[in-house]
Parts: structure tokens; C-alpha cells; sequence
């Protein structure tokens, strides 16, 4: 690989519920955990792994949409929610989906207060941890089953900032030790937060 695409997929190590489409369209929640060359190993729900042959990862690095395709060549039981894939690296290019905000790394805990969710009387709380967030979306984990088109509330801290913002979640995928891995549109963000947040991602670089 060439020193682009080597830092390219270095990045996504380490991340949690990136988007991956199989070769027939079905979308699974993907998370990277190691690199070794053109070889990336990844966790996946074991019961979603039937029949496929291909994933196609999209993520972005700064604003820079990435689109990965891979090759699945070996799986083998993790545990009983998870398989572990070895997926060979068969093209990398930049996507033409669009431009995508820039996100800030949060790995922090915060609070989901149910608005309309379907598995969740509304007012509810629930602990999470909020893996990562942008000026229109955030992504993060919980033990509530979250399912698309639920509306919630977050509470958390970024680059030492409490903020609050409301979201609906978009994709929503069974994640390791009974955890639900969400990925949601924010629909109500304070100036002074969307300000934080820009910042934020300026000084990362991401």
C-alpha cells in the first residue's frame, strides 16, 4: 500500500460501529480492532454473518469520506453475540458520497433520556458511552435497545464541555456483551455547543 492509504486505514483501529455494507446491501455494525498490512481484523454480529463474501467500509478521516472494500477470507467464534473476520483489503479510494463533518473522539460516559423510543417509557435514563461526535451526528453505545427512528436526548462532556443534544438514531446494531451500537442524526444542538464541538475538531485534525 501506499503511505496514504497505510495512514488511511491505520485510523480505523480502535473504532466502533462503522458502517459496512455486504455484497447483497445488508448494513453491519463493524468494529475494527486490528491492522496487520492489507489485513484488518474486525468484530461482527456472529448471526448476521451468513453468505458473506465482501463488505464495503465507509468512514471519514477529518472531513474526508473513505470508501474500503473488502475481502471476508477467515471467521472464526468469539463469543456468542460476535464472530471475529479477517477481511483482505482489495480497494481503497476516496468516496463520492460527500463531505462529511468533522468528528470529535469522546469516549466518555453520558446519559440517554428517552424522548420517543420504543423499548423505553419516555423520561427514562439510561447509561452510555459516547464514542464519537460531530456538528450533525454522534455515536455511541448503550444497554438499551435502541431501535431506528427512536428520539432521545445525550448528555456528556467534550474537550471539557457539558453539553446536551437531542438525536434521533438512524442505525442501531447489536454490539458485544449485550450493548446496542447507535449511530444518530442530531436534531437540537445548542450555538455555544455546536461552537465546542467545531473547535474541538479543528485542533484533532479530524
Amino acid at each position: 500500500m501506499e503511505g496514504t492509504e497505510a495512514d488511511v486505514l491505520a485510523t480505523l483501529p480502535g473504532r466502533t460501529g462503522v458502517q459496512a455494507t455486504s455484497q447483497d446491501g445488508t448494513q453491519i455494525p463493524c468494529d475494527p480492532f486490528q491492522l496487520d498490512g492489507d489485513l484488518l481484523r474486525v468484530y461482527l454480529p456472529r448471526l448476521q454473518m451468513a453468505g458473506i463474501d465482501r463488505l464495503t467500509l465507509r468512514f471519514a478521516v477529518g472531513s474526508q469520506p473513505w470508501r474500503a472494500e473488502f475481502e471476508l477470507t477467515e471467521a472464526e467464534y468469539h463469543s456468542f453475540e460476535q464472530a471475529i473476520a479477517v477481511l483482505k483489503l482489495l480497494e481503497l479510494e476516496r468516496d463520492g458520497a460527500g463531505r462529511m463533518s468533522a468528528r470529535v473522539q469522546v469516549r466518555a460516559p453520558g446519559v440517554l433520556k428517552a424522548i420517543f423510543c420504543q423499548n423505553a417509557v419516555d423520561g427514562n435514563e439510561y447509561d452510555i458511552r459516547v464514542d464519537d461526535i460531530s456538528e450533525t451526528g454522534v455515536q455511541l453505545s448503550t444497554e438499551l435497545e435502541v431501535e431506528p427512528g427512536d428520539e432521545f436526548a445525550v448528555t456528556t462532556t467534550v474537550d471539557g464541555r457539558h453539553m446536551r443534544i437531542e438525536a434521533k438514531a438512524v442505525t442501531a446494531g447489536r454490539a458485544g456483551y449485550g450493548r446496542t451500537t447507535v449511530g444518530a442524526r442530531i436534531t437540537k444542538i445548542g450555538e455555544g455547543d455546536l461552537l465546542a464541538i467545531r473547535r474541538a475538531a479543528t485542533r484533532e485534525g479530524r
